[in-house]
């Protein structure tokens, strides 16, 4: 089972890359790290052995870390959000929230 910074870690980069992943990676992923399920478990659910299920954790794992340290999405995103933190005026720092959830 993951650990809490492990979680929050890929749950955050699976915000900005999950339209990088088959339907079949995201299950596994939405089950190991959002639903605390084991690889087992994950496995038992999907008829595959926990081999399977451990590889393809791992494998999208290792691709989140690839795609953050080439795109840096999260790291930007994360930037953005501490300046508009520091705009004082309001409506100014709504317009730009807007813009950033187009």
């Amino acid at each position: 089972m993951a650990n809490s910074k492990e979680i929050i870690k890929y749950s955050e980069l699976l915000v900005h890359y999950h339209k990088l992943f088959t339907k079949k990676q995201l299950a596994y992923l939405h089950d190991y790290f959002f639903n605390d399920l084991s690889f087992q478990e994950v496995a038992n659910k999907y008829h595959v052995s926990s081999v399977a299920v451990a590889d393809s954790v791992k494998h999208s794992k290792t691709l989140l870390d690839e795609y953050e340290n080439k795109l840096c999405l999260y790291r930007k995103t994360n930037a953005r959000a501490k300046v508009y933190n520091q705009i004082k005026e309001k409506s100014i720092r709504e317009k730009l929230l807007q813009i950033e959830k187009a």
